[in-house]
Order: C-alpha cells, then sequence, then structure tokens
C-alpha cells in the first residue's frame, strides 16, 4: 500500500504544473463567459453562462485520459515504468486515480469561483440547485473520463489513441441513427412517425453533460425571456423523460473503467508503438462508419449520391491503410470494404 500511495503522490506531483495552468485557463474562460451572460441588463436576458463549465469539464476529461496515460505509448517509457516495484492493476488503478483527481481540482475550483461570482453578482438565479448541479456533473464527468481512458488504452500509439477518441465521440449516435431511420420508423411506426423516440443525440459522449446542463438551466434560470424560456423548457423536459439514458451511460462509464484496468493489465509492453488491432480499434470503427454511412446516405437526401458512395467507399480505404500503415491491404479489408456494398442496397431498400 505504501509503493501504491508514493506512486500516486509521485504522479499528482509530476502533473502539477499541467492542472495548475489547466485551472488558470479554465477559470479565465469561465469568469469572461459569465460575465458576459450576466451583463445584458434586462434581467429576463441574463443567463448562468452553466454551458462553459460543462465545455470545460468536457474538454478535460477528454484531454487529460491522453495526456496521464501516453507515456505507456512509448517502449522506452515502459522498460523504465514497469521497472517499478508496484504491480501491474494498482499502476493501472494510480494513473487513473491520477487523472481524475486532476480532473476533480480543475473542475472544482473553477465551478466555485464560478458558483461565488454568480452568487455575489446576481440575485435572479436560483443557485441553491447549483450544489446538485455540480454533484451529477461531476458523476458524469466520472462517466467520460472512463470512456476516453478506455478507449485511448486500446491503441498502441497516441495518434492511433487520439484518432480512436475522436471517432468513438459519435459512433453510438450514428449506429443509433441508423437503427432509427433504417429499422424503428419503417417498421414498428409506419403510422404514426411522431411516437418514434429517437435517441441518436445520447450516442455523443458529451450529451449527458450537455443535456443535464439544459436541465439545470431551466430550473435555474428562473427569469428567462418567455420565448427563450420555453424553448429551454421543451428541451429540458424531453430531456428528463429520457432520464433512463443517464443509467445507460453510468453503466458505459463503469464498464469502461473495469476495462481499462482489464485491458492495461493484459497488454505486454511489445505492443507500444505498434499497430493498434484492438477490437475496439479500427478493424470496428472502419465497418461501422462506411456501413453506417451507406445506410443512411439516401435518408439524407444529398445532391449527389453516387459521389457520396465513391467519397465513402474512399474513406475505407483510406481508413485501412491507416491502420496497417501500408498501401498493402490484407484481403480482410478488401472483403469488408466490398460488404459496405451490402449495407448500401439495404439502405436503399428501405
Amino acid at each position: 500500500m505504501k509503493t501504491f500511495g508514493r506512486y500516486l503522490l509521485y504522479r499528482l506531483e509530476n502533473s502539477a504544473l499541467r492542472t495548475v495552468v489547466f485551472t488558470i485557463i479554465s477559470v479565465i474562460i469561465t469568469q469572461n463567459t459569465i460575465s458576459d451572460c450576466i451583463d445584458h441588463g434586462a434581467v429576463e436576458y441574463n443567463s448562468t453562462g452553466l454551458y462553459i463549465l460543462a465545455t470545460i469539464l468536457g474538454i478535460i476529461c477528454t484531454v487529460i485520459p491522453i495526456l496521464e496515460t501516453m507515456c505507456f505509448k512509448n517502449r522506452r517509457n515502459l522498460d523504465t515504468l514497469y521497472f517499478f516495484p508496484i504491480k501491474r492493476w494498482k499502476m493501472a488503478t494510480v494513473h487513473f486515480l491520477s487523472g481524475f483527481i486532476q480532473i476533480l481540482f480543475i473542475y472544482s475550483v473553477t465551478f466555485f469561483i464560478a458558483y461565488g461570482y454568480l452568487a455575489a453578482n446576481t440575485d435572479y438565479f436560483a443557485l441553491g440547485y447549483m450544489p446538485l448541479y455540480y454533484l451529477f456533473s461531476i458523476l458524469l464527468g466520472f462517466v467520460m473520463y472512463s470512456f476516453f481512458s478506455f478507449i485511448f488504452g486500446q491503441a498502441n500509439t497516441v495518434a492511433d489513441g487520439v484518432v480512436m477518441c475522436i471517432l468513438w465521440m459519435f459512433v453510438l449516435s450514428i449506429v443509433s441513427a441508423v437503427i432509427t431511420g433504417k429499422v424503428v420508423i419503417p417498421y414498428l411506426a409506419a403510422k404514426d412517425r411522431e411516437s418514434v423516440i429517437d435517441l441518436s443525440g445520447w450516442g455523443i459522449a458529451y450529451a449527458p453533460i450537455n443535456n443535464l446542463t439544459v436541465i439545470f438551466q431551466d430550473i435555474i434560470e428562473v427569469n428567462k425571456d418567455a420565448l427563450e424560456y420555453n424553448s429551454q423548457a421543451r428541451y429540458a423536459a424531453r430531456y428528463i423523460s429520457q432520464m433512463y439514458m443517464f443509467f445507460v451511460w453510468g453503466a458505459i462509464g463503469i464498464a469502461s473503467a473495469v476495462g481499462y484496468v482489464v485491458a492495461f493489465v493484459k497488454k505486454g509492453a511489445e505492443k507500444a508503438g505498434e499497430i493498434s488491432s484492438s477490437l475496439f480499434g479500427y478493424k470496428l470503427l472502419i465497418p461501422i462508419y462506411g456501413y453506417s454511412l451507406l445506410m443512411l446516405f439516401d435518408w439524407l437526401e444529398f445532391d449527389s449520391l453516387d459521389f457520396m458512395v465513391v467519397l465513402i467507399f474512399i474513406a475505407m480505404v483510406i481508413g485501412y491503410i491507416i491502420y496497417r500503415r501500408s498501401f498493402r491491404l490484407k484481403a480482410s479489408d478488401l472483403i469488408f470494404t466490398g460488404c459496405g456494398v451490402i449495407a448500401m442496397i439495404l439502405g436503399a431498400m428501405f
């Protein structure tokens, strides 16, 4: 346990300057944004600027996992790191905790300075709900942090990890859009399309924190302009009716945290710097994006469908070239690309 604590302290000390810099930048951006939001003269046009806190949280929950674990993508660094007298699962846990502690510090300082500023300069918001928003946003921050920690951990290089994180931001959304547009609407709601609940927006990695923020803005900003308030209230009511999706993402976050540790323990040092062959990497992402877009292209009503089809196939081939680090693709790559024709036919049929 002493080794665990010492290594955690070492990681926090090593990242202290980065944490301070991120905190200062976050505070400056947040304060400027909130100052602009409450400086509109008429009370009904003022807003809390709560969205900037959600934006800051989303950014650091994406960037910190990369910065905290990028050292494991370099084989030379691994030789030194694995020399430490600490078990693999403990090392994985230390880096996970270290990153989340950094996020807690950056976000907490930024949040409470913003909270204090609002309390000192306004009296027309229901700020009593701010602590509750803080608690829930921290939980969703853990979900985002776990999600990106797991995805980045699946890559063997920093570049692959960054690309995979970007692609996974939207992959659940595009799959949901295909299911809704090509399966649910044609078969289950042919007579009543308005009854279909489209959850594709929830598939974006930042959707939970965005939707939570919309709900709390509706609760806290009690003196909004009627037109803007009604629009905000409508979205808030929709997200409240889909409250179960917060629990779905909670389960994804827990699974990601466990998966991160398990994958960390199993991955050998010799894989660092090599082709990222994880199932959660290009192997899965290229077909998902390619097939989904081929099924959706007619639904999206592009002016030139032939051009879009060619563009998607070219993108898939480029994706496999990046994946293989070579222009010589394997037979399986060509087969998966060719299977896109099936997806295209299915998309045209429905």
